[in-house]
């Protein structure tokens, strides 16, 4: 079992190991972006470190949902909620909404994996590996997720088209973009659409 440490990043005091994405700029970039209002109900799809939906907490969230697949991250998850003194969560282990059928959510964040890469011969592979396109998870879960509003990203390695396709029952009222060397991270604010 990988061993948790704790780090600070923007702020906040958080668990990883090994086999978790550490929280880096595209992180940061979905923590600009978020908003939640008091009592909403909140998904922090692929928590990872649980760093977005403590984020979420420290805005008024009321109750957060934190879903991964990697039970790694689901201990890293559990140990940040922790030190924290988070008491009101629940963590699951599943893929992506298999686990939350007809469930509803305010407001659901994910950093999905977006890059066009199939690496799964350890968990950490994951968080980065969104399939040949690097869209095929975030374009799933956009089908699925039953949210008012949403927050996802994505990089200008993913395929565009295919995740913007996706957004048949989403419109996007926020767009936030930043640029780290060869590659553009964008973060979309959507709402359901009426």
């Amino acid at each position: 079992m990988a061993d948790n440490r704790i780090i600070k990043f923007t702020g906040y005091r958080i668990c990883i190991n090994d086999e978790v994405y550490e929280p880096a700029e595209d992180s940061q970039l979905l923590l600009e972006i978020i908003k939640i209002n008091k009592g909403d109900k909140v998904l922090d799809m692929g928590s990872g470190t649980g760093i977005l939906g403590l984020h979420a907490y420290s805005l008024g969230a009321s109750t957060v949902y934190f879903v991964d697949i990697n039970p790694y991250a689901t201990i890293a998850t559990m140990c940040t909620l922790k030190i924290n003194g988070i008491n009101n969560y629940e963590v699951i282990n599943c893929d992506l909404l298999s686990c939350l059928r007809n469930f509803k959510f305010d407001v659901a964040i994910f950093n999905p994996p977006y890059l066009p890469f199939e690496e799964f011969n350890k968990w950490i592979g994951y968080s980065w590996s969104g399939g040949t396109s690097g869209a095929e998870v975030i374009s799933r879960f956009l089908k699925e997720i039953n949210a008012n509003r949403v927050y996802v990203l994505y990089s200008s390695l993913t395929n565009e088209d295919k995740v913007l396709s996706s957004l048949t029952r989403f419109k996007i009222i926020n767009k936030k973009e930043r640029t780290f060397g060869f590659e553009t991270l964008v973060a979309l604010e959507l709402i359901k659409n009426d």
